[in-house]
Formats: structure tokens, C-alpha cells, sequence
């Protein structure tokens, strides 16, 4: 990249700092999207996926731009984004929109699966493409009599969100001699997991089990998230704009279950919450099966919840 031959003015230009570097603007995303108050600089850093010196050197720039503020010194010296800024709001506005992109075109694909004949047994995306040039890879398992003509129809009902988004969806198919193993970041889409110790991001559940070893791991799960709830409300929040999104687009039978967890959502305490994920009772282990809050949990909050169902 060629050097700027020019300094712009900071007070009149501030995007310029505020989106002067992916640094800054990973750390941005953290404080507006994940916490709610103050942050540390190795919390910021771990959230963001950069080094303390990198987080530490990238949030100098915003403290000193004006849009973070600092509190305290030393070893306590925390962080806080300054929300009453109007281009802080334009920033938050961007990230919303980010987001909405991102779970639009994952539950447009999962309606095109949901209503794909024959029916295939799983659906789940490998790892995320890495820019808008490569395709987004969509593995089905179908019995193999009628694989071929589900790859063929859902080819048929994802042109018109290929054209949408401008990108290509290219299908793996596998039968069930044939299903391939899954790692650890793989997206799940639709269905059960193929049989084996895997740990897929939808579940943090893996392997086919029976209901009842099923019911007992998402008690586990939801006990887990629960406490994790009472550490980090944010996880709350994230929670609501993930329901927002799904009834914005899925109009199935699932969708009175995840009415029932909006409501909640807005009508609990955070008490009363934490109370619900933990209980037994029979409201509480039916709507289980669609907890939002398996779908938002960030990679580091995702390897907890699997660190501690490996030690119960």
C-alpha cells in the first residue's frame, strides 16, 4: 500500500481513526456488540482475537480519538466506548447491519433446506468462506437413493439468494457410508449431526443419542449458560437480536417455541432466568430444544461450555 503523502485532520475527518485499522475496528465490535460497561485490555484483547500489545496500541487510538473512554489506572485501567457519540451510534448501526446480513443469508438457506424434497438427514456449512469471492460449501447427507435429486432441487431453490448476496453455494453431497469427519467450527444447519464424537457450533452437542442422554446434556449445557449469564449479561442481549432475526424470517411450526423464548426473554429478571435455564419442569426442558442461546455463545464462551461438560 502506498503511503499517505498527506495528513487529514483528525477532528474533521474522525473516521479515519475510528477505521483506521481491523484492529480497531475488532475491538469496536467487542465493546459495542458484546459488553455492557467497562472492559479490560486482556478481556478486549481475548474477545477480539489480538494480542494485548496489539489491543492495547489499537485502543490508545480510540481512547485518544475520543470514542473510548478510560477509567482508572494501572492494573484496573479499564475501557468504555462512548455510546452518546453520533458516529460511535453510525458505528453501531454498521455492526447491527453486519450482523443482520450474516443471519439473513444463513436462515434463507436453512428455509431453502427446511423445504428441499427428499428431505436430506443433515445439513452444515464446513468453515465459513473466507471472502465474498469463494463460494459458501454446503455439506447434505442424504440417503443415497436420494441424494442426487436433493442436490438437484436445492441447486433450483438457492439460485434466487445466489443472486441476492452475488455468491455461489456450491453442495457436497454424502451418503451415510460416506459422511466425512466434522471439525470443531463447522455451522450446522439442519438435522442431527452424523454419528461420532464431533462437536458441532449449533449443538455443542454431537453424536446421535438416545432423548433421554439428549434432555440430560442440554440440562447440562443450559446450566452452564446459565452461570455464564450471571458473569456477562451481554450474553442476554445477543440472545434477543437472535430471535428478532428468526421470527423475522421462519414462519414453521418452531416458531411458537421461540415466541415463548422472546417472551421470556423480555419479561424475566436476570434472576428469574438463570432460575428458568436451570429448572426441570416441563416448560422449561420442551423449550430446551430451541435455547437461543447456544447460537451466540463466541468461540472462547463455546470452548467453556465444552471444558465443563467434560468434566461432569
Amino acid at each position: 500500500m502506498r503511503p499517505i503523502s498527506i495528513e487529514q485532520n483528525s477532528f474533521r475527518y474522525p473516521l479515519n481513526s475510528i477505521l483506521g485499522t481491523e484492529a480497531q475496528i475488532r475491538l469496536l465490535r467487542v465493546m459495542i456488540t458484546e459488553v455492557n460497561g467497562p472492559i479490560s485490555i486482556i478481556d478486549a484483547a481475548e474477545r477480539a482475537d489480538l494480542t494485548p500489545l496489539g489491543a492495547r496500541k489499537a485502543m490508545k487510538r480510540l481512547a485518544d480519538a475520543g470514542f473510548v473512554r478510560v477509567i482508572g489506572g494501572g492494573r484496573k485501567q479499564q475501557y468504555e466506548i462512548s455510546l452518546n457519540d453520533i458516529l460511535v451510534q453510525a458505528v453501531a448501526a454498521l455492526f447491527s447491519a453486519e450482523t443482520d446480513r450474516f443471519e439473513h443469508i444463513l436462515a434463507s438457506i436453512r428455509k431453502c433446506i427446511e423445504i428441499v424434497e427428499p428431505q436430506p438427514i443433515s445439513a452444515w456449512i464446513p468453515s465459513l468462506p473466507t471472502d465474498s469471492e469463494h463460494p459458501i460449501k454446503i455439506c447434505i447427507l442424504q440417503d443415497a437413493r436420494k441424494l442426487r435429486e436433493t442436490i438437484q432441487n436445492l441447486r433450483i431453490l438457492f439460485q434466487e439468494l445466489e443472486r441476492e448476496v452475488d455468491m455461489t453455494i456450491e453442495l457436497i453431497g454424502y451418503s451415510k457410508a460416506d459422511a466425512p469427519q466434522q471439525v470443531s467450527d463447522s455451522l450446522h444447519l439442519y438435522g442431527l449431526p452424523p454419528s461420532g464424537d464431533r462437536k458441532i457450533e449449533t449443538g455443542i452437542t454431537s453424536g446421535l443419542v438416545s432423548h433421554e442422554q439428549q434432555d440430560e446434556r442440554l440440562s447440562r449445557i443450559c446450566r452452564i449458560i446459565a452461570t455464564m449469564i450471571n458473569e456477562d449479561r451481554s450474553i442476554i442481549g445477543r440472545a434477543e437480536q437472535h430471535i428478532k432475526l428468526i421470527l423475522k424470517g421462519k414462519s414453521d411450526s418452531a416458531t411458537g417455541d421461540i415466541e415463548e423464548w422472546r417472551d421470556i426473554l423480555q419479561k424475566y429478571s436476570v434472576r428469574r432466568l438463570v432460575q428458568f435455564l436451570s429448572s426441570d419442569e416441563e416448560r422449561a426442558i420442551r423449550l430446551r430444544q430451541s435455547c437461543p442461546f447456544f447460537a451466540v455463545l463466541n468461540k472462547k464462551e463455546k470452548e467453556r461450555v465444552l471444558e465443563e461438560l467434560g468434566g461432569e
